[in-house]
């Protein structure tokens, strides 16, 4: 069976795992106990706060640990964003791209009903944000801008040092980057200092699920998100999942390791795939500002859920859209703001990749699209 579903989940890599079960054996006690087992913990924690820190380009103190890349989303978006209209009470406006992941889009309602005006940025046919429109949208009344790096369903990289240009003149404005997908090969994006807040999810990058990190300028004001102990600097109150956090650590310290071979090997593989997907009649979104390790493609007039299950079939594995709404036949954002026709977006599948994907494994994927766009030919 060969699993090209990355982009939802990625399989623990066994150093990772490794670490968690060390940690989780060893280190048991609770990081805020006074005691020395709670100092040894607490000493661990800081230590993976650290690692965090340095490969993103941000202090130790402005890493904050989370449950997830959503829950980091919702901090950011909103107790972060009422924070800073606190300090500047005639901006009111949140302008978010219309690519977004569902754990952004899905808070306009909440934001709109806060006071805010949310704006959603237009995308190109490729998926990237329009520069242009984006000019003309920085006006006096924004307050924040939340962009991803690199779109989870159709694989299109932003341009983020454009981004950040645009942003230079404006330092009254939070901008703040969803990293989540970028980790894969394009970690390099999100080590710009005009970024004041990202998101990360720990299992995008072959950690145990549970982390989420927002990593946070010290310049950026703050609202706690959860209330009690007193953790994660008296913002988000929770005992600290330490063996999860150490393991996240350790995978995104590897990922940082082998980003320049992982982009070539998945650009080389994202090639491969498209050359035979195009050969058979299938059409293929982004352009070439897109990252190796996720296809979008479609085969017009058969649904996506056909598609995955003929692929299933042939012992492959591919999904529909991003994982947070595959399961509920949710309309594919990303392609309709690209202005893909309904028709077309239906029968769009999502092919993903990651660091471990091997050479085998995608002469196997190469061998079977032609398989199943017979077979779907002839139903």
């Amino acid at each position: 069976m060969d699993y090209f579903d990355h982009s939802a989940t990625t399989p623990v890599h066994p150093q990772v795992l490794a670490t968690y079960v060390k940690v989780a054996e060893d280190y048991f006690a609770n990081p805020s106990s006074p005691h020395p087992l709670g100092d040894q913990a607490h000493a661990l924690l800081d230590q993976a706060r650290s690692q965090v820190a340095q490969i993103l380009a941000f202090e130790s103190d402005e890493i904050y640990f989370t449950s997830s890349g959503t829950e980091s989303n919702n901090w950011a978006l909103q107790r972060i964003a009422q924070a800073q209209r606190k300090y500047h009470p005639t901006r009111h406006q949140i302008l978010i791209s219309a690519v977004e992941h569902a754990s952004i889009l899905q808070q306009v309602d909440q934001l709109e009903g806060l006071g805010f005006e949310v704006v959603l940025l237009p995308v190109d046919r490729q998926g990237q944000i329009d520069l242009d429109q984006f000019r003309t949208l920085l006006t006096s009344q924004v307050l924040m801008v939340s962009t991803m790096a690199v779109n989870n369903e159709v694989g299109t990289i932003q341009p983020l040092k454009a981004i950040a240009a645009l942003l230079a003149d404006h330092p009254q404005i939070l901008w703040h980057v969803d990293g989540i997908q970028a980790v894969t090969s394009h970690l390099s994006l999100l080590k710009d200092n005009r970024i004041d807040l990202i998101s990360l999810s720990s299992h995008k990058f072959h950690s145990v699920r549970g982390v989420g990190i927002l990593a946070m300028r010290q310049r950026v004001p703050k609202l706690p998100l959860l209330y009690g102990g007193g953790q994660e600097g008296g913002l988000r109150s929770s005992t600290e999942n330490l063996p999860a956090i150490a393991a996240c650590a350790k995978a995104l310290r590897l990922a940082d390791q082998i980003q320049e071979e992982s982009r070539a090997k998945l650009e080389g593989f994202r090639h491969q795939v498209v050359k035979v997907l195009q050969a058979s009649g299938w059409q293929v979104f982004g352009g070439a500002q897109t990252t190796g390790h996720i296809i979008c493609t479609s085969y017009p007039g058969v649904p996506g859920e056909v598609l995955v299950n003929a692929f299933a079939q042939e012992q492959v594995m591919v999904s529909t859209t991003s994982a947070c709404s595959s399961r509920k036949a949710s309309s594919h954002v990303t392609l309709h703001a690209m202005g893909v026709a309904e028709e077309v977006a239906r029968s769009a599948i999502r092919i993903s990749m990651a660091s471990t994907t091997s050479q085998d494994q995608i002469d196997r994927l190469l061998a079977a699209i032609p398989v199943v766009t017979h077979q779907v030919n002839q139903a």
